[in-house]
């Protein structure tokens, strides 16, 4: 993706048009990320028991059906 200063800048995140609040932005995330136990979904003990519990296995049909996006080509006229 080609968001202005990445995910940490993009999309459904709080823009900034000040590249230094973005850069600070960008730190304090990679600082907590850094510090946490689980980094990874597929380590967290939730996300575990969902697919012990209620998905089945990772890519089965259920968490495939539930869980991936499908794209279909529209019209810029047809985006509300």
């Amino acid at each position: 993706m080609t968001c202005p200063g990445g995910c940490i800048n993009g999309g459904g995140q709080p823009f900034a048009k000040n590249k230094t609040a973005v850069i600070e932005r960008m730190k304090a995330l990679y600082a907590i990320d850094a510090s946490e136990k689980i980094r990874t979904s597929h380590s967290n003990k939730a996300v575990q028991s969902l697919y012990k519990d209620f998905l089945g296995k990772p890519l089965g049909e259920k968490s495939h059906h539930l869980l991936h996006t499908k794209y279909a080509k529209r019209k810029a006229a047809d985006v509300a």
